[in-house]
C-alpha cells in the first residue's frame, strides 16, 4: 500500500489508540486516588484504634493511681486527726520497741500491729520526743487502714511512713522495710525524699516518684503525700510499688487480644516496666526517645512511625509517666484495620490488572480491527494477482495527487495476443505472464511512478512530474524490458511477451481532467495495435515508435 493510503488509515487508529490510553490513564488515576482516599481513611482509623486503645490502659492505670493517693489523702487526714487526738498521753514514754539509740540511728518497725503497751523505760521531755512518740501513736491509730493500700490484686502495694528526722521507717513488708533504708535517707538530704520539702510541694500534693535500690537493679515506684503537723513537716506517707507489681498491672490493663507491646517509662523516657502484651522484641532508639519527648511537651497524646513500626504514646497524668505501645507490621496485619488494609491494596491491584488486561485486550482489538481495515482496503484497491492498483484505486490515488503537479504523463499499455496465451496455455501460464509483465513493468519505471492493473491485460502507468518526452522514454524502456525478458515454462520452453502503448501528457489537454487524458493515452494504445501491436503510439497521426 502507498504512504498516503496506510496514512489514511494509521493516523485514525493512532488517535483512537490515544484516546484509549488517556481513558485508561484517566480511570487507573482516579481509581488509585480512591483508594488512596480509602487508605487514608484506614490509616486515620487505625490511628485512632491504637490511641483508643493507649487511652483505655492509661485511664485504667489513672483510675487506680487516682484510688491510690485518694487513700494517701484519707490515711494522712486520719494520721493528722490520731496525732492531734486529746486522749494522747501527757507523759510521754517509749514503747519497747525503739532501742535507747533512736537519737543517733534510723529505726523501722517492720513487725506490725504496733505494740499497744506503754512502759515507762525512758521519758520523753522534749517537744521533739513527744512529736515522735505522737507519729507512733498515730500510726497505731491507722494500721488498721493499711488494707485498704495492701490487698489489691490488681496492684499490689506496701504502705510506708518515714519520719522526717530519720527517727523511724515503718511497712508492714520486711522486703520493702530494706528497700526504702536502702534508698532514702533523710537525714543526708538524699532521694526522693526532698519532693516532700515546702520549697519543692509548697501546696503539699501526692506526687509520684520512682526510686532506684542502691547495691541492685530494682526500682520502686512510690506514690507520697508529705504530712504537715501544726504547720510543721514531719513525715512521708507513702505507698510503694515494686516494678513486677506494676507491670503485672500493666498486663492485666491491656486489651484482650492486644497486638501491640506496652511499657510504661518516667518522665525522661527511662524503662519503669518490661514490655507486657504482644512481644515484638523492639527497641526505641535514643532518637525515637528524644523525638517522643519532644512531642510530648505539646500534646500529651500521640503517635510516630518509624518506618515498618507503629508508635503510640501518652502521658499517665498524675504518675508522671508515660505508656509507650509499638507495634510491627506484621502485628497491625492481625488487627481489623490491618486485615481491611490487606483487603484494600488486593483489591486496588486486582483493579489495576483488570485495567491493563482490559487495556491490552481493546487495544489489540482496536490494532487488530486497523490491520483488517487496511487490509480490506488494500484488496478493495489493488490487484489480488499482480499486487499493483486496481483501477478503482489507480483512478482513486492519481486523482488526489495529480492537482499537486505542473505536468505529468500516462502511459497506458496491453499485452499482446493474451487471450491467445490463455488459449494456447491456460489460465495458470496467463496469470504468470500477469505477475511477469507486472515485475517487469516496476523495474522500468521510477518508484514515485504510479502502476495500475486497469483491465484484464491492460496496464496504466502515471508519471509525475514529467513530458510527453519523458513519458515516450518510459514507455520505450517498458516495451524494451518486456520483449527482452520472456517469460520461461515449466517445460523449459519460452514464451515472448510484447504490448502496445499509447502515450498521453498533461501539457497536451491542460483543460482536461485525469480520465481524459488516460482516454486519449488508450486511444494511441489502440493506434499502435492497430498498427502491428509491440510499439509506442504518442500522437494522434501515426507517429510511433516500434
Amino acid at each position: 500500500m502507498s504512504n498516503s493510503l496506510a496514512n489514511r488509515f494509521r493516523l485514525p487508529m493512532a488517535k483512537t489508540l490515544r484516546v484509549i490510553h488517556l481513558v485508561f490513564i484517566s480511570v487507573f488515576v482516579l481509581t488509585s486516588v480512591l483508594f488512596w482516599q480509602q487508605g487514608r481513611l484506614f490509616s486515620h482509623g487505625y490511628q485512632t484504634s491504637q490511641l483508643s486503645h493507649l487511652e483505655s490502659v492509661i485511664s485504667h492505670i489513672e483510675s487506680k493511681a487516682q484510688y491510690k493517693i485518694d487513700i494517701l489523702r484519707y490515711l494522712r487526714r486520719v494520721f493528722i486527726e490520731a496525732m492531734d487526738d486529746s486522749l494522747f498521753p501527757v507523759a510521754a514514754t517509749v514503747p519497747s520497741a525503739i532501742p535507747d539509740e533512736i537519737s543517733d540511728s534510723q529505726l523501722w518497725l517492720s513487725d506490725l500491729p504496733l505494740p499497744e503497751t506503754i512502759t515507762a523505760d525512758r521519758a520523753f521531755h522534749t517537744d521533739d520526743d513527744i512529736q515522735v512518740r505522737q507519729q507512733l501513736f498515730a500510726l497505731h491509730r491507722i494500721q488498721g487502714l493499711f488494707p485498704l493500700v495492701t490487698s489489691a490484686k490488681e496492684l499490689a502495694a506496701d504502705m510506708y511512713y518515714i519520719s522526717r528526722d530519720g527517727e523511724f521507717i515503718v511497712s508492714l513488708s520486711p522486703a520493702v522495710n530494706s528497700q526504702l533504708v536502702s534508698s532514702y535517707n533523710p537525714r543526708e538530704k538524699q532521694g526522693s525524699f526532698v519532693l516532700a520539702s515546702p520549697l519543692l510541694n509548697p501546696r503539699r500534693e501526692a506526687f509520684w516518684t520512682r526510686q532506684n535500690i542502691a547495691t541492685s537493679h530494682d526500682t520502686l515506684i512510690n506514690a507520697a503525700i508529705p504530712v504537715d503537723f501544726r504547720g510543721e513537716w514531719i513525715g512521708l506517707l507513702g505507698i510503694a510499688f515494686e516494678n513486677e507489681s506494676v507491670q503485672r498491672f500493666l498486663e492485666v490493663a491491656l486489651p484482650e487480644d492486644t497486638q501491640s507491646a506496652y511499657q510504661i517509662f518516667d518522665e525522661q523516657l527511662t524503662p519503669l516496666t518490661q514490655a507486657v502484651g504482644a512481644l515484638n522484641h523492639y527497641q526505641l532508639s535514643d532518637k525515637q526517645l528524644q523525638t517522643i519527648l519532644k512531642m510530648l511537651t505539646q500534646t500529651s497524646r500521640g503517635t510516630l512511625r518509624d518506618g515498618s513500626v507503629f508508635i503510640t504514646f501518652g502521658k499517665v497524668i498524675g504518675t508522671h509517666s508515660v505508656l509507650i505501645s509499638t507495634q510491627t507490621l506484621s502485628q497491625g496485619l492481625h488487627e481489623d484495620f490491618g486485615r481491611f488494609s490487606v483487603l484494600l491494596v488486593t483489591m486496588w491491584v486486582i483493579c489495576v490488572l483488570l485495567l491493563l488486561g482490559s487495556h491490552s485486550v481493546i487495544c489489540r482489538l482496536v490494532r487488530n480491527m486497523g490491520n483488517l481495515q487496511r487490509e480490506m482496503q488494500h484488496h478493495a484497491l489493488h490487484d489480488d494477482l499482480t499486487g499493483a492498483l486496481n483501477r478503482r484505486g489507480f483512478f482513486e490515488k492519481t486523482s488526489q495527487i495529480s492537482p499537486d503537479y505542473v505536468d505529468y504523463t500516462l502511459v497506458q499499455l496491453d499485452l499482446d495476443h493474451f487471450k491467445k496465451v490463455n488459449d494456447v496455455y491456460g489460465h495458470q501460464v496467463g496469470d504468470n505472464v500477469l505477475v511477469h509483465a507486472t515485475q517487469r513493468i516496476q523495474r522500468a519505471i521510477r518508484s514515485q511512478d504510479i502502476l495500475g492493473r486497469i483491465g484484464g491485460e491492460e496496464f496504466c502507468i502515471f508519471l509525475p512530474n514529467s513530458d510527453l518526452k519523458a513519458g515516450i522514454m518510459v514507455a520505450t524502456r517498458i516495451k524494451w524490458e518486456l520483449e527482452s525478458s520472456p517469460l520461461l515454462l515449466d517445460d523449459g520452453t519460452q514464451l515472448q511477451i510484447t504490448a502496445s502503448l499509447g502515450v498521453a501528457a498533461y501539457s497536451e489537454l491542460p483543460e482536461c481532467s485525469l480520465e481524459q487524458i488516460q482516454s486519449l493515452a488508450d486511444m494511441r494504445m489502440y493506434t499502435a495495435k492497430q498498427r502491428g501491436r509491440n510499439q509506442v503510439c504518442w500522437q494522434d497521426d501515426g507517429v510511433s515508435q516500434a
